[in-house]
């Protein structure tokens, strides 16, 4: 390499902003659980929560739907950090699939307990389903925003899958902490006030979420 090519590599890199590197997808991982417990944690502080998440051992059906909305929540999140991270391409498409067949699975189980013969599940007391719909989109907002910001600083090669699966994992946080402490365990309930969370959010936030994205690459 001659003397003018160093100089002239050397010019072209001199006007480069430093980049920042991004946290390890491990790290990032373990801090969107931390944030995830944490607000368990504070949410089954109360004497109401303790006792619906002590219902969720005597359901099947909560407990199977419970157990669906964790799945979805930690391979959505995986599949969303990976989808930042070059050359994790197949854990990201993984956790896609994985994340969807948690939903469907749970889904399924409180499909199967409204059909289920001589279970007379009550109706829901008048607010509830829209009541456990709001907080849960309020429990999702820390974790949804340590998923975004790790999404944003990295390099998403599909922006829109990466907004999908990142608004979904992130439902699926929220709608988990709130089934944690519900305890209502009619399977109608469940499917319109906890389960509905994660598609709606996703319905409502993909295209601004993946237009920011794809401006954020250029």
């Amino acid at each position: 390499m001659t003397d003018s090519t160093e100089r002239l590599i050397s010019s072209l890199a001199a006007d480069l902003e430093p980049v920042q590197p991004l946290p390890r997808l491990r790290s990032a991982f373990v801090g969107v659980l931390a944030v995830s417990l944490a607000i368990l944690g504070l949410v089954l502080l109360g004497d109401e929560a303790q006792s619906g998440f002590a219902s969720i051992l005597s359901d099947r059906i909560y407990l199977t739907s419970f157990i669906s909305l964790l799945i979805a929540a930690f391979a959505g999140t995986t599949s969303a950090l990976a989808a930042a991270v070059p050359g994790r391409h197949r854990l990201e498409l993984g956790g896609i699939l994985v994340a969807w067949l948690g939903l469907a699975s749970a889904a399924l189980a409180c499909l199967i307990g409204m059909r289920a013969p001589g279970l007379d599940a009550p109706a829901s007391p008048a607010g509830l389903d829209a009541m456990c719909f709001r907080r849960a989109w309020l429990y999702l907002l820390l974790p949804a925003a340590a998923i975004l910001s790790f999404v944003v600083r990295g390099w998403a090669a599909h922006p829109l899958r990466a907004a999908s699966i990142a608004l979904l994992g992130s439902g699926a946080i929220g709608a988990g902490i709130v089934h944690a402490s519900c305890g209502f365990a009619a399977p109608e309930h469940l499917l319109i006030g906890h389960l509905s969370v994660p598609i709606v959010l996703l319905l409502l936030g993909l295209f601004p979420l993946s237009l920011i994205l794809r401006r954020i690459r250029r």
